[in-house]
């Protein structure tokens, strides 16, 4: 656990830099006050892109200080970008980057401070899962982005629930903030 602490927190980021587990408890409260509040764009199943920018407003009380933007492309004044995923290649030479769209993040313009990224899928639609997984692994390990937490959440719009919620961290699956974030988004 000392060495979880380490990763996330330095002196080069801001006093309000929320910890992992406190990121992801406010996630959960925004995003249930966005199912309480956003049921009739629920009813009617509307796009992942509306639902994603419902979501980002309910979030952004909960970040006081911080921006919350959707599909937000820059790293500084430059499109945000990852190398492309062996999956996503179309040969052996195919080494050319994807620019990247990730649904919400929570940040601080034009600095380095990353604190959340939240890729969402609705439960009826698998396409595009293993890029959400991709950009979540990418924008969370080490390097340009270093987003602490990465959220991937499974909206059921028929029953207004989060139906699966994945944590990473440091580019990888993280087990204990994957089972808190069930506990508090899920139950």
């Amino acid at each position: 656990m000392a060495g979880e602490l380490e990763v996330w927190a330095n002196s080069d980021r801001p006093e309000d830099f929320p910890d992992p587990s406190d990121t992801i408890a406010r996630l959960a409260k925004a995003t249930r006050a966005f199912l309480a509040g956003e049921t009739d764009l629920l009813e009617i199943s509307v796009n992942e892109r509306a639902l994603t920018h419902r979501l980002a407003v309910h979030i952004e009380p909960y970040f006081n200080q911080w921006h919350t933007d959707c599909e937000y492309n820059r790293l500084g004044d430059k499109a945000k970008n990852l190398p492309r995923p062996e999956e996503f290649k179309s040969s052996p030479d195919d080494t050319t980057a994807i620019t990247i769209f990730p649904d919400i993040i929570i940040h601080r313009r034009r600095t380095s401070h990353n604190c959340a990224v939240v890729e969402v899928k609705k439960a009826d639609n698998n396409r595009g899962i293993d890029l959400d997984v991709a950009k979540l692994r990418g924008l969370t390990m080490a390097g340009d982005y270093e987003y602490t937490v990465g959220l991937h959440l499974i909206i059921d719009c028929r029953k207004a629930t989060i139906s699966e919620v994945t944590a990473y961290r440091g580019g990888e699956v993280d087990d204990d903030l994957t089972a808190l974030a069930r506990e508090l988004f899920i139950g």
